[in-house]
Parts: C-alpha cells; structure tokens; sequence
C-alpha cells in the first residue's frame, strides 16, 4: 500500500504547473517574408509567436514596433518576450547602433545581422569570419544548400525545415564570432549576427 506523501503531492503539482505555462513572444522583423516565415516555423509545444514583417529598417522599424507593442497592450495584448530583428545593410553607424539602443531601452531584445540576416543561414554551413557584403549571400546559400535561395514566399516557408538538421553548429559559430569580436560596437562587428540568441530562446519551448 502507497502512503499518501504531501510534499510530494505539492511537488508534482507545481511542476505540473510550471509546464501549463506558456511564454509568448512578439517579434517584429524588418523583413516582409524571410525573417517572419523562419520564426513563424518553428515548432513550438510551450510557446506562442506573433512574427511581423513590416518592411522597415533600424531606428523606423524600432519606433514602430514600440507603437505595436502599446497597441497590443491597449488589446489587453501582453506578451513575455519582445524582440526586433533588423539588419545593418549600408545604414550608417550611428543609425544601427542607436537603434539597438533605442529597443533596448524600451524592453526589446535584438536579433540583429551584419550585414544581413542570411548571414545567420550561410553560419549553419561554415564558420564564415570577415568582410562578406550581402550581395554575396545569395549566391553562397544557393551553393551549400544545392537549391536556389530566394526570398520568395514559396522558399522561406521552407527554409526553417531545410537548415534545422544544422542549426547546433549555427549556434555554436554564431555566439563564438560574436564573442572574438568583444566590445566592438554591433555596427563595426562584420560580419556577425545575434539572431542564434532568439533561436535559443524558442527553442526552450519547442
């Protein structure tokens, strides 16, 4: 015969509980298709993810999503993670670093790439180090995967399946560049991404 064991009881269901928990996350991309589609796939069992494209970039795209982060509020809209993932592109210095600045200041997280967030696709292949611009992106993705990379619709809902068996060694590269460069300010650090802080992120939850 069992014994009825309190603590025990209260133990599996606080455990119990912390599994009903689920996070959210609010991430708003500069990307209309490829940044929204990747996050959009991924699997998750804990976790929900609301992923916009809005087609704007740096300190335009960091003042709107602070205007949609209210406008959810004023829904009654509160999620646990709030994220913005833009690129450097050719913006000027003070724009990319002011706007990581000006989200994290106002309870953002930053996914960002320097250049471009393919470079976060071309790490799952390669410890690529240095000056790449993002022209060359295209073309490099195209070799590794054996398919033409494009950012059409029809593509990146596929992309997040076609990288996933490499993703590990995405992540481990990415944080390690990222640490070589050390206290270089984020728009002199090329070529690096913090887009694998994001992926680790929901990938708590899948």
């Amino acid at each position: 015969m069992t014994r009825y064991n309190p603590r025990l009881e209260r133990s599996l269901k606080r455990r119990s509980s912390y599994r009903d928990i689920k996070q959210s996350f609010l991430i708003i991309c500069e990307g209309v298709n490829t940044e929204p589609d990747y996050f959009n796939a991924f699997r998750l069992t804990s976790a929900s993810v609301k992923a916009l494209g809005k087609g704007l970039n740096t300190i335009k795209l960091v003042q709107e999503a602070i205007i949609i982060k209210n406008e959810e509020r004023k829904k009654g809209h509160v999620f646990d993670q709030y994220w913005v993932v833009f690129d450097k592109d050719d913006f000027s210095n003070h724009d990319f670093n002011e706007a990581i600045r000006l989200a994290e200041s106002n309870g953002f997280q930053v996914a960002y790439s320097n250049q471009a967030f393919e470079y976060w696709f071309l790490l799952h292949f390669n410890m690529y180090r240095g000056y790449i611009h993002r022209n060359d992106y295209e073309q490099m993705l195209s070799l590794q995967m054996k398919v033409r990379y494009n950012k059409k619709g029809n593509f990146t809902t596929k992309i997040y399946g076609l990288l996933l068996p490499y993703q590990l060694e995405a992540i481990s590269r990415a944080r390690k560049i990222l640490a070589e460069f050390g206290n270089t300010p984020p728009s002199q650090a090329i070529s690096s991404t913090t887009v694998f802080r994001l992926v680790e992120e929901l990938n708590r939850f899948i």
